[in-house]
């Protein structure tokens, strides 16, 4: 199962990506605007609640707005909707209505409500798993450039899920949402370049990609770099730099991080141990 993380960044993406700040007049003409019954005011206006944007944070007002603008039609709140329903966000979790919301919203076309329907059918949540549902609609969104659904297909394409399995075309879609900034995808073009899986070995871009990955907060990343760092597969062997990466992947509630830290650091001088200290505590 692909991370959670991964998903919760997709749908966070949605949210936030229309909230903006706004004037004191501003915020009372949308106000007036959601209650006049203007379904895209409704729906920024949960958006402002929902990230505290010029009124109090509140996820059940959010979830209050979205409805009043999912039940005219309007996608984007259908979609968010779906989202405080599959977290439970403002409203009791209900994987059942997240799924209906879902697709709603995935009917017109919405690419992240596919996305979003399509973890649902890959991991079962309100509905029975089926992987074949989850490609197709991780496939409609990845065809409008969808990242984490571009992530997604290249997975299914990786693990042999619902597609034959196929590395070249895992690496092409991998690569789509790495371009886009999309860290878990940076990571397993990483791994594919370390494996030699469709595409030619190459440390050096495993590297690089491994390093994109761990500055978005990937952990596996993070440990990877570690390892790169500990043994010298990429850049010099540099034991500083690789303790420093088990303490941030620590730091970031690895348990594999605290243990490599803790090996790593028998070999290393307090001065050592410091310095990489103070590399991690400034990640």
């Amino acid at each position: 199962m692909k991370k959670l993380s991964s998903i919760i960044f997709t749908l966070f993406l949605v949210i936030s990506a229309i909230s903006a700040q706004s004037s004191n007049s501003d915020l009372t003409i949308l106000m007036a605007n959601a209650q006049a019954g203007d379904p895209k005011a409704q729906n920024s206006l949960g958006v402002k609640y929902y990230n505290g944007d010029g009124v109090a944070k509140s996820y059940s007002d959010a979830a209050i707005w979205f409805e009043k603008a999912a039940q005219q039609g309007n996608a984007t709140a259908q979609n968010n909707l779906g989202y405080m329903y599959e977290m439970g966000r403002g409203i009791p979790q209900d994987y059942n209505l997240a799924l209906s919301w879902y697709r709603k919203a995935a009917d017109q076309g919405y690419a992240a409500a596919q996305s979003n329907l399509g973890w649902l059918f890959e991991n079962g949540l309100g509905i029975d798993k089926n992987y074949d549902e989850a490609f197709k609609m991780y496939k409609a969104a990845a065809d409008q450039g969808h990242s984490y659904a571009q992530y997604s297909v290249g997975w299914f394409y990786d693990k042999g899920w619902s597609v034959a399995e196929n590395n070249e075309e895992a690496v092409r879609w991998y690569r789509l949402a790495a371009d886009d900034g999309l860290a878990d995808a940076q990571y397993m073009l990483g791994v594919m370049y370390e494996n030699g899986d469709g595409v030619e070995n190459d440390y050096d871009e495993a590297f690089h990609w491994f390093t994109e990955a761990a500055y978005g907060e990937n952990v596996d990343a993070m440990l990877a770099l570690g390892f790169y760092y500990e043994f010298g597969m990429s850049p010099d062997e540099d034991p500083v730099e690789a303790l420093a990466w088990y303490m941030i992947a620590s730091d970031y509630g690895s348990d594999d991080g605290t243990k490599y830290a803790e090996d790593l650091s028998k070999n290393l001088t307090d001065n050592q141990i410091a310095q990489a200290r103070d590399i991690a505590d400034n990640f």
